[in-house]
């Protein structure tokens, strides 16, 4: 098992019509030697328990917290020093493989990077040269801050986020959120062929699609999502759609 990197998925029970999908797809797409932890609230039903794998680290949170000391609670047991950090309707689509986190967080801790973006935005590719990754069309490039998920997080750096900030799940991106992260060394990684057309599904280290938005489908956004999730069974007729305007084609 890696030492160095592992995935903190978030989640609460009111979501749990998703799980059953997104350990099928973490266990089709995710590395093996990548550890697993999974956050809910602590008075998810025993059924419910049942469909999140024995290998996988099950951690709880109580309700009455803020959305920052749930995950600082947890994250105070976890002995990595990266983590790769989303909540539950982040589903990988492709690979996630122990060869890229490594070469990842090696560049992390090489530049003294404390965060690094998965996907990408034009602004800092149209801005910047890029630090070549390796990678065939892949740059990393600075940013001024942070773009809450999927990315990769210095642990300590994330501990004092949720510690000293009283946020919750919406509040990631506010003004107090992007003050923390201004000076934390911030970076993301991208491909500069493609940085137009595909900002999510060809993430290098976590290619993915993002199935909600403020409680509505991304459909929009991912014109093949409907049909993605109705293979796996969800009923997505249960809720409407949200008009997001980032059209990633995949």
């Amino acid at each position: 098992m890696n030492n160095s990197i592992a995935i903190l998925i978030y989640s609460n029970s009111e979501y749990s019509f998703l799980w059953d999908m997104l350990v099928k797809l973490i266990n089709k797409y995710v590395d093996s030697n990548i550890q697993i932890f999974f956050l809910t609230n602590e008075n998810t039903e025993l059924e419910l328990k049942k469909t999140i794998p024995t290998n996988w680290i099950y951690c709880t949170y109580s309700e009455s917290l803020i959305w920052t000391k749930r995950i600082y609670n947890c994250l105070k047991n976890i002995n990595y020093e990266y983590i790769l950090f989303i909540h539950d309707d982040w589903i990988p689509i492709g690979n996630v493989t122990e060869e890229i986190l490594i070469s990842m967080i090696n560049f992390m801790r090489q530049q003294e990077c404390n965060f690094l973006l998965s996907y990408s935005h034009f602004s800092t590719v149209n801005n910047q040269k890029g630090i070549y990754s390796g990678y065939n069309n892949y740059f990393y490039y600075k940013e001024d801050n942070h773009i809450f998920q999927p990315a990769i997080w210095n642990k300590i750096i994330f501990e004092d986020f949720c510690n000293i900030l009283n946020k919750s799940k919406h509040q990631n991106e506010d003004s107090d959120c992007l003050d923390f992260m201004r000076n934390k060394n911030c970076y993301s990684i991208q491909n500069k062929e493609t940085v137009l057309s595909l900002r999510t599904t060809n993430s290098l280290f976590f290619p993915h699609m993002h199935v909600l938005s403020q409680g509505l489908w991304n459909f929009t956004k991912y014109p093949s999502l409907k049909s993605f999730l109705e293979s796996y069974g969800i009923d997505t007729s249960t809720r409407g759609i949200h008009p997001w305007w980032e059209l990633d084609t995949q």
